[in-house]
């Protein structure tokens, strides 16, 4: 995979990341930035994919189920 396309995947990626947070509550920017990185380690070059396929998954599970905010 050329790195330009890396780069866009992993950007969709962590967007994905950041919606499944929102949809739980949201999370602390670090925390979500550290998750991304360990994300993204456990998943080098094309298997990126499978990360984002599984994200995308949870992503259109929380479809299903109302937002939830924090009190």
């Amino acid at each position: 995979m050329n790195r330009g396309l890396w780069i866009a995947r992993k950007n969709y990626l962590c967007g994905l990341i950041k919606k499944v947070s929102d949809g739980h509550g949201g999370d602390d920017i670090e925390f979500l930035r550290q998750h991304c990185r360990e994300v993204l380690e456990a998943h080098p070059e094309e298997k990126i994919e499978e990360a984002i396929r599984c994200y995308e998954e949870m992503v259109e599970q929380l479809k299903y189920y109302p937002e939830r905010k924090l009190k």
